[in-house]
């Protein structure tokens, strides 16, 4: 399972890597800050028993292009559509996790007819950040401090996003520390900042009523980054939402509780849709 053949397409002004197997309904995966589609390594094969799986790069994300200049939210959604067009998918079940919850929902916003159902894993957009809050995450993630990453920061940038350590974290971090040593580092570290920006200020939860298709949301019980309250405030937003909470599991449930998430998801994508 670790080698992944992965697939580019040309989109617009970008080079988009994505994975793509498995056949029946489309299932297209959204990863969060910092990820790729590896971030979904340990669900991509059961899935792609009973649905063609699109696990995507974002552009400034893993072996997609990274461009100068600002990321914007349209920008990402019109390049996802245009992914999905090219690929011949008409309507597709999308899942995000953390920010690519937050793309996941601007997509179904932006174009119902294409999502046939939506998963948000521990999503991003439910709390409005202060000023201040933004301010702090400036300085914390600001383009000098990702140019002085060392594998011990990471250590303690990323422990917290799992509810205990193990082998699958200690890969994890391993594969940020690998990020260091690229070539194309730069131009990742500018990105992280042009889109960490963009997660605070992109607040969704006052949208939610305008969502009609079937929403999931999955959620580790222990996540530390985007507490379980802000799941509750968005299942009661959502005209057919559910929520299922994964217990002992953090913030990305489909990372580090793989069998959680697929019996979590599972019978969910195989309701039949009305």
């Amino acid at each position: 399972m670790h080698s992944h053949d992965c697939s580019y397409r040309s989109v617009g002004p970008h080079q988009i890597a994505f994975l793509d197997y498995g056949e029946g309904p489309p299932l297209v995966l959204i990863h969060g800050m910092f990820g790729d589609f590896l971030d979904w390594e340990g669900v991509l094969e059961p899935l792609s028993q009973s649905h063609r799986v699109i696990a995507v790069d974002l552009p400034g994300f893993g072996a997609s292009s990274k461009p100068p200049g600002e990321y914007s939210v349209d920008s990402f959604v019109s390049v996802l559509h245009e992914l999905l067009l090219q690929l011949g998918i008409q309507q597709a079940t999308l899942a995000g996790n953390s920010f690519g919850g937050q793309i996941a929902i601007l997509y179904a916003l932006t174009h119902p007819a294409s999502v046939a159902r939506l998963i948000l894993v521990d999503s991003g957009g439910f709390r409005k950040y202060t000023e201040e809050e933004k301010a702090l995450t400036e300085t914390n993630f600001g383009e000098p401090v990702f140019a002085a990453l060392t594998p011990e920061i990471q250590e303690l940038i990323f422990a917290p996003i799992f509810a205990k350590p193990s082998e699958i974290s200690r890969r994890y971090v391993e594969r940020q520390n690998a990020k260091l040593r690229r070539a194309d580092y730069p131009a990742y570290a500018h990105a992280l900042v042009c889109n960490i920006r963009l997660a605070l200020s992109t607040y969704l939860l006052d949208r939610l009523p305008e969502i009609h298709c079937p929403t999931l949301l999955v959620w580790g019980e222990a996540d530390r980054a985007l507490p379980l309250e802000q799941a509750s405030r968005a299942v009661a937003r959502l005209p057919q939402g559910q929520l299922k909470v994964i217990p002992g599991c953090g913030h990305m449930p489909q990372l580090e509780c793989p069998m959680g998430f697929l019996e979590s998801v599972g019978p969910f994508l195989d309701e039949p849709t009305k």
